[in-house]
């Protein structure tokens, strides 16, 4: 029996295992079996050793129990901390979430808007027989993907939430239905699938100036 970790060597405790099995450990490097006789000694043997082994695993307990229940007290202690910055994260990164889908939704529709206007104002000068120059393509600036902080940025990266609804709507294409496919189609631009519910999401990466 030994007392913890702290004043009790590992090290210490393999080497008088080792010693007190020292010539089972001999017997099994090379254990052969030919006769009835070497039968009852294997069979010794091998009683032996289960012994031997369920004695190691004892002392290697009793030796990581303080460090496990060490480790348990470190980690619930950690754990009310932790909870409240995981679950600010999530809220933060849902409001982030939603603020930018509404801001690319502002963008393109600002953007159809201006095309719309452009496309009244050609027609227009066409009646009248004017002839007029097209406006720069950046009328309407795109929501940026990347917004730079006082502590370093975010990325918005554009993603898809995908749910099969009914499998047997999904095209032969994409069976069994194949996750990995479908989400290949969506990629590609294709988001109305039959049997498939796909809704637009946003992810972001943050990281601080620095790298750190």
């Amino acid at each position: 029996m030994i007392d913890t970790a702290e004043n009790y060597n590992p090290q210490t405790a393999v080497e008088e295992l080792e010693s007190q099995q020292e010539i089972l450990l001999r017997w099994l490097e090379n254990p052969q079996v030919t006769t009835d006789a070497e039968q009852k000694q294997a069979e010794d043997l091998l009683i032996s050793a289960r012994f031997a082994l369920k004695q190691a695993e004892e002392t290697r307990k009793e030796l990581t129990r303080p460090l496990d229940e060490s480790k348990k007290r470190i980690i619930e202690l950690f754990k009310p901390y932790v909870y409240k910055l995981s679950n600010g994260i999530e809220a933060l990164n849902r409001a982030l979430h939603h603020y930018h889908a509404d801001k690319v939704v502002a963008a393109e529709a600002a953007r159809l808007a201006a095309l719309a206007q452009e496309a009244s104002r050609i027609a227009t000068a066409k009646q009248n027989g004017e002839l007029i120059q097209p406006l720069a393509k950046s009328v309407v600036p795109e929501s940026p993907k990347t917004s730079r902080t006082h502590l370093g940025r975010v990325t918005y990266r554009e993603d898809y939430d995908i749910q099969i609804v009914d499998p047997t709507l999904v095209p032969r294409t994409l069976c069994e239905p194949s996750m990995p496919k479908i989400r290949a189609r969506v990629k590609s631009g294709v988001t109305d699938i039959p049997g498939v519910l796909v809704t637009r999401k946003y992810t972001t990466s943050a990281s601080r100036q620095g790298g750190k």
